[in-house]
């Protein structure tokens, strides 16, 4: 349960600790630190008040990747602020349990950010509670946003029996040249590009490791790291619009 006193944008991070591979090993994982940290404060300069979720309530991981300069092209100052900043989030220790939000929760909720990692591949796409939250934010026309591999997240909202209340929607997630381009190239549980392509879903593909934003009717979506920044312009955007439509 969220104890909210005023209107909210609920962060959902992955709990996911460990990404099982197509070859069957395992490694570990996370969210990853960048798409976090440039939302979290965008948004909380901005005015916006911001709460954590997670599928159990789970304190969600991070990527220890991300916190290393190899994964920020050598940028040591840029990984140390990271470290620094995802050091200082306390709010990450006490996430709220996403299976628990109250009807009074989902009253206060105006928005849902949805960053990525590997971690939302594992757990995010399959998890009822995030079908569930999806589907309210839909009914109540309350913004969506995903960030790479936080896109795998509307993978939840497809049952197998129907198709997805979102297919048809214009979507940006890590594209698959850019997978093929990691250290995981050919070991990946499956390709998210290809996935929600299979579900539906209208991929939107920008030059690999380049800012790239989708904006549809009811979802906005970033294809990478470097798109956080732009996506949660158009977010916050949008929440604006929402807000004063509600008033």
């Amino acid at each position: 349960m969220i104890v909210a006193t005023q209107p909210f944008v609920l962060i959902l991070l992955s709990a996911a600790q460990r990404l099982r591979l197509s070859d069957g090993t395992e490694i570990t994982t996370g969210f990853w630190a960048e798409e976090l940290v440039t939302p979290w404060l965008m948004l909380r300069k901005a005015g916006w008040s911001l709460r954590i979720a997670t599928p159990g309530g789970v304190p969600p991981p991070v990527d220890t990747e991300s916190l290393g300069s190899t994964a920020l092209g050598g940028d040591h100052g840029k990984a140390a602020y990271l470290c620094d900043t995802v050091r200082q989030m306390t709010e990450l220790h006490t996430p709220a349990d996403l299976d628990a939000l109250t009807s009074k929760d989902l009253d206060a909720l105006i928005g849902v950010f949805i960053p990525g990692g590997n971690g939302p591949l594992m757990d995010l796409c399959q998890a009822p509670a995030v079908d569930r939250l999806l589907r309210y934010c839909l009914a109540t026309a309350k913004p969506i946003a995903t960030l790479c591999h936080g896109t795998a997240a509307l993978l939840a909202t497809c049952n197998g029996k129907e198709r997805s209340p979102f297919c048809g929607q214009r979507v940006a997630c890590f594209s698959a040249a850019e997978e093929s381009a990691t250290s995981l190239a050919g070991r990946w549980p499956y390709t998210l590009e290809d996935r929600l392509r299979q579900e539906g879903f209208l991929i939107s593909v920008g030059a690999p490791w380049q800012s790239h934003v989708a904006m549809d009717s009811l979802i906005l979506s970033g294809q990478n790291p470097a798109s956080g920044a732009t996506l949660t312009h158009a977010f916050m955007q949008r929440l604006t619009v929402t807000q004063r439509k509600s008033t």
